[in-house]
């Protein structure tokens, strides 16, 4: 499943209304088969991936139920540092944190991820970055 997850995401285009209508259902399904070495290999292949692959992951893991395996990832895409990434990172704990998820224990972390995506935000993403903001404990 894992080719198939890396093939999927290796189809997003930029502005792909296809991704967002109907393939990001199918990459969740995808995450939702994966075994522990699955992940642990993701992880490995997210950082050697463009920066459309890396965003295309990122947003998929926000409806992953393996919590635990979509926040360390989303971790790990975060300190790859590029802008996009970060946003698609950040809006995918913030969904995340949504539905109950706790990621206190990563605020720092979090806290310093929103600063610097802030720099380069709209209207629309600094809401979202207001809004996980919000969520998580002071720094």
């Amino acid at each position: 499943m894992l080719s198939k997850y890396d093939a999927l995401l290796s189809g997003v285009r930029e502005y792909d209304n296809y991704w967002s209508d109907v393939a990001i259902t199918d990459a969740i399904a995808f995450l939702e088969t994966f075994s522990g070495e699955d992940w642990a290999a993701l992880g490995i292949m997210a950082e050697e991936r463009p920066r459309l692959w890396q965003s295309a992951c990122a947003q998929a893991l926000s409806e992953a139920t393996n919590t635990a395996c979509s926040v360390a990832l989303l971790l790990r895409l975060l300190r790859i540092g590029d802008d996009d990434v970060t946003v698609a990172v950040l809006d995918s704990i913030n969904a995340l944190t949504s539905y109950g998820l706790d990621v206190s224990r990563y605020a720092t972390q979090l806290h310093s991820a929103i600063a610097q995506a802030r720099a380069n935000a709209g209207a629309a993403v600094s809401c979202m970055l207001d809004a996980l903001d919000e969520k998580l404990p002071p720094a």
